[in-house]
């Protein structure tokens, strides 16, 4: 090539280089962000030349594909590999292990740090490096030459952190669901309010299948406090080391709140754990230094003193509330309007709590809600309708004992109309005899075939609640049924309401007859 074509071309390349980065849009010439997943290419040659064959994003490198391949357009043998990802690191020495068959080579911001790039057997390397806080390219690059086909690519942090760094909670994250052995790294974080959705919490830890241990003391002025934690998946609290909330199993958008008088220096432990899917996790208290918001009011009146309003600016709870304030009663009507200053219009959440002395015996709870709507009373759920719906009415009946009854209602907005409104009927008098007193005179009589006890159900044909009647016992009915008929509500002896299967019960009116829930 001549030196005048030489000189002609770079101009050229310049100006195309140029329209590649107008192309690519504004933030293409800025440097690349932490990325949630391999960027990984692969060649039909042990050398990565030419064209790669196959391009796709992996949440990891860990591959045992034996004596196969990765994918159908590459061979069983002589292929190769390159993954490249840039990882937002916390400061500290992180230890970076390779394993492979055959060969392997490892880069930290362009610098080798592993260089295994020869035949072999399966074999595993370890190299450490200190790293700055911040964001670190990775590339790794493998070949497979024949036999067994094995690349594996990992790193954790070594060591403990210093002493006095967590002045926040001490967050300590495991690649496993169990919290067991050393943690893969640990991290100062300000509060516990994470939504990760599919992604990770942070480098070296997986997307699914991991565990997180929180700790701090705190001071709290005297007063009763309630802690609401919010997880998909598990989770568990303890404050001043008793268990206070315990859910760990795997669920979707568990809500759980536990009530706790202190006073002064307080010792807070929380795990979590995620299984597979979205990762999500907060904690907060309410209200800080006070005692809870409580219903005025005397002989069974519910319809007086205020209720505890906590307003946020997500549909999940997630962190503490936008604002909080005295509401005299549930019954809004917003419509396409926000409830309060920093509240959006649509996609926000609000709870109420209350606790009110009641006289025992059994009272309806009917609820107005555009969307979802969800209504506890003395800890038991009593309407869950979490969902978004036009202009929903619902109606529960529960049997409640002489005393202070805390209950609970939490509403979400979704889109268009918001509204939600709460109300109550009076109570019927309470009767002896361990039976609960029917509404309208409505009863069903277990059938006494055979002698075998009826379980009560949580819901038609759900879990069983532990609790069972006894034959030819008599309780009362709330006034529903299932909509194929199958199923009735009924009050449970000793509080609360459940489900039998009309199956094995007299009613005293026909089923059919009855309110489809």
């Amino acid at each position: 090539m001549s030196t005048k074509m030489i000189r002609t071309s770079i101009p050229l390349l310049t100006l195309l280089g140029v329209m590649l980065l107008l192309a690519l849009g504004p933030g293409a010439g800025r440097a690349v962000a932490a990325d949630s997943a391999w960027r990984a290419r692969y060649w039909n040659n042990r050398n990565l030349s030419g064209d790669p064959v196959v391009q796709r994003d992996e949440s990891a490198i860990d591959h045992d594909w034996g004596g196969g391949a990765p994918h159908a357009l590459v061979g069983d043998d002589n292929f190769s590999a390159r993954w490249s990802r840039t990882v937002d690191f916390s400061a500290g020495t992180y230890r970076f292990t390779a394993t492979m068959d055959d060969g392997m080579r490892v880069w930290i911001d362009d610098q080798l740090l592993i260089d295994a790039w020869a035949d072999s057997q399966v074999r595993t390397l370890q190299a450490d490096r200190a790293l700055s806080g911040g964001e670190h390219r990775i590339r790794v690059e493998y070949y497979e030459a024949g036999g067994m086909a094995v690349a594996k690519f990992s790193w954790q942090q070594v060591g403990t952190a210093p002493a006095g760094v967590f002045n926040n909670w001490k967050g300590e994250y495991f690649n496993n669901v169990s919290l067991t052995g050393q943690p893969s790294f640990l991290r100062d974080d300000r509060e516990i309010n994470f939504d990760w959705s599919t992604g990770s919490p942070a480098a070296g830890i997986a997307a699914d299948r991991f565990s997180v241990r929180w700790t701090r003391s705190l001071n709290f002025p005297a007063g009763n406090y309630r802690f609401d934690v919010f997880a998909d998946d598990g989770v568990r609290l303890w404050v001043n080391n008793v268990l206070v909330i315990d859910q760990w199993r795997n669920q979707s958008d568990g809500r759980f709140s536990a009530n706790v008088s202190l006073n002064g220096a307080t010792s807070l432990r929380m795990e979590y754990f995620e299984d597979q899917g979205r990762a999500a996790v907060s904690l907060s208290w309410n209200p800080p230094g006070g005692s809870p918001i409580t219903g005025g009011g005397t002989g069974g009146s519910t319809g007086t003193g205020p209720w505890f309003g906590e307003y946020y600016n997500n549909l999940n709870f997630i962190g503490a509330p936008t604002f909080t304030r005295n509401d005299a009663a549930i019954d809004f009507n917003w419509g396409a309007g926000s409830p309060g200053a920093g509240i959006p219009v649509d996609r926000f959440a609000v709870r109420w709590t209350r606790t009110v002395p009641l006289t025992a015996g059994n009272y309806r709870f009917d609820v107005f809600a555009d969307d979802g709507i969800r209504v506890w009373v003395n800890n038991q759920i009593i309407i869950d309708q979490w969902r978004e719906q036009p202009a929903g009415s619902f109606s529960a009946s529960i049997s409640l004992p002489t005393g202070n009854i805390p209950i609970r209602v939490e509403y979400f907005e979704g889109t268009g109309r918001a509204a939600v409104a709460l109300s109550t009927t009076p109570a019927l008098p309470a009767t002896g005899g361990g039976t609960t007193p029917p509404i309208s005179g409505l009863t069903a009589t277990v059938t006494g075939t055979g002698g075998a006890r009826l379980n009560i159900r949580s819901a038609p044909g759900g879990t069983v609640t532990g609790q069972q009647l006894q034959p030819n016992q008599t309780v009362g009915l709330t006034g529903f049924r299932s909509a194929d008929s199958g199923w009735v509500e009924i009050f449970r002896p000793g509080g609360g309401t459940g489900w039998v299967s009309a199956r094995y019960v007299t009613t005293s009116v026909v089923v059919s007859s009855l309110t489809v829930r």
